[in-house]
């Protein structure tokens, strides 16, 4: 998988946009496309509205949720509801964050099992990381039933002129820590991608720990220090603005070694006997609004960028649409949200996830099932396999 370049010009945009915004999928009445395409009937099996927990604020990863509602929805303070096409139920997606979406301290995970005190509902699905689905698995059991990403955008990203050669492999990172060149800044090295790193021999010294989504450490010392981000965001965010505006590259959590799942839609443990009847209906669904935000994210990227302008997620958060249309790109070409190694999407490649496991086994502690295995925390049992990209 190649390395992301995000040289940006307002004419390759205008292109991009050109691109996947045809004019035809704006003409229709609001909502038509979902109620035309999802028609499997679900009122008899599924709850409505059917409650979808996602990890943060709406942006272009969480595109196929919107994409079984389409622009018939209603707009509310940190939620987005609507007929989920013409299948008989509404569907709810809750805005994420903890203090912003969710309350103080809460996580998509949590709000399984103790509700999401600021909408004040207990979600069905709620997205979920691989790696933590392993660590809270007493705490907070749960099973991906399906992951919309097929890589995780999480990643590191450097400016291009400096580091023209960039950063492809531990061994690359071992040697910027090795040229003091400058340091790497993370949200944490005790925990998750950032321990990885460590453990694998990259030096504890070259990190700054304190990460928040900013970047002000990599515009203040001049672009010589390698920050975290996701791939689908901050290239065009540090590309085009933020102070900087000259071209990124970036790297995932996937290519270093780290393949993590991200944003798989989860079920708490206990609920599985209470909500398989809808899952085996649902999933496909998901599965095809999927292919059809891929091929097609028009009218989506309308709805999520309303969303944000009109300060529904919160008011500081915004996505342009050539924000979202970079994203949407990144996407497409870097297989994140693709159909994996096999031909359906939104599946869970087994040897993969028996990967992170043993990655992440050593760090596990009281809060982890003692007995905790691959197949507790996933399952293909719901995935439709003729269902994928083209």
């Amino acid at each position: 998988m190649k390395t992301l370049k995000t040289t940006l010009t307002a004419t390759a945009m205008t292109a991009v946009a050109a691109a996947i915004l045809p004019a035809t999928a704006l003409a229709q009445e609001p909502g038509a496309f979902a109620a035309q395409a999802y028609t499997t009937p679900l009122g008899d099996v599924c709850p409505s509205p059917f409650i979808i927990q996602k990890d943060w604020l709406a942006q272009a990863e969480h595109g196929a949720l919107y994409q079984m509602i389409g622009a018939g929805g209603t707009m509310e303070s940190g939620k987005y509801t609507g007929p989920l096409g013409s299948t008989g139920i509404d569907l709810t997606i809750l805005e994420g964050g903890g203090g912003i979406g969710l309350g103080d301290g809460e996580t998509a995970y949590s709000a399984l099992y103790m509700g999401n005190s600021k909408a004040g509902v207990m979600p069905h699905l709620g997205y979920q990381e691989l790696d933590n689905a392993f660590i809270f698995s007493k705490r907070f059991p749960v099973v991906g039933v399906i992951s919309p990403l097929d890589v995780a955008p999480q990643g590191l990203w450097w400016d291009r002129e400096t580091y023209p050669d960039g950063f492809h492999s531990i061994d690359d990172l071992k040697a910027f820590a090795e040229s003091d060149q400058g340091k790497i800044y993370v949200s944490s090295i005790q925990r998750t991608f950032g321990l990885f790193l460590v453990q694998s021999g990259v030096p504890a010294d070259v990190f700054v720990e304190g990460y928040r989504g900013d970047g002000e450490n990599f515009v203040t010392n001049n672009g010589t220090w390698l920050n975290q981000g996701f791939v689908t965001s901050e290239p065009y965010s540090f590309s085009t603005g933020n102070n900087w505006a000259k071209p990124i590259d970036a790297v995932t959590v996937g290519e270093l070694g780290y393949p993590n799942y991200t944003g798989m839609l989860s079920v708490a443990t206990g609920r599985m006997d209470e909500l398989e009847p809808c899952l085996e209906k649902l999933v496909p669904i998901i599965q095809q609004a999927i292919v059809d935000y891929m091929d097609d994210p028009a009218e989506v990227f309308e709805v999520i960028h309303q969303f944000n302008e009109e300060g529904h997620a919160t008011s500081w958060w915004k996505t342009s649409m050539g924000k979202l249309e970079f994203a949407w790109s990144t996407m497409k070409e870097r297989g994140i949200m693709g159909n994996g190694t096999s031909n359906a999407v939104g599946d869970f490649d087994m040897e993969r996830v028996e990967t992170m496991f043993e990655t992440v086994k050593p760090w596990l502690d009281e809060r982890a099932d003692e007995n905790v295995a691959p197949d507790m925390v996933v399952t293909n049992r719901f995935i439709d396999p003729t269902i994928g990209l083209k």
